[in-house]
């Protein structure tokens, strides 16, 4: 047995609703636990060293898909984060694009409202 099913055991022992590598948007959780009103979006790495950054970033990507796919399938509302700046450097264009981010200068705020 691995490191996700014995988790997911143990979360159902204590009376967890387990969801195991199910997709959600557009990535798959490793686990989704639910009891009552909380939910825990659970990344598992059954590693022979420490887990790393990129853990801590594979997580928070799977956290954010599972909260977008909660707030458009559950409650039909879609979210997207948006930059204005006067500027955006070439670096912050590359970031944002990677995080999903919609980047617009001043003057086109009326457009985008509309």
């Amino acid at each position: 047995m691995g490191l996700e099913e014995k988790v997911a055991e143990m979360a159902k022992a204590y009376g967890w609703h387990v969801e195991l590598r199910k997709k959600h948007g557009s990535r798959v959780q490793d686990l989704i636990l639910r009891r009552g009103g909380l939910v825990l979006v659970v990344q598992v790495k059954d590693l022979s060293s420490p887990a790393g950054p990129r853990a801590v970033t594979q997580t928070k990507k799977d956290f954010d898909e599972y909260v977008r796919h909660l707030l458009k399938e559950k409650l039909g509302i879609t979210v997207i984060p948006v930059l204005i700046s006067n500027n955006i450097s070439d670096r912050a264009r590359r970031r944002a694009l990677s995080y999903g981010i919609r980047y617009y200068a001043p003057g086109e705020l009326e457009k985008i409202l509309k």
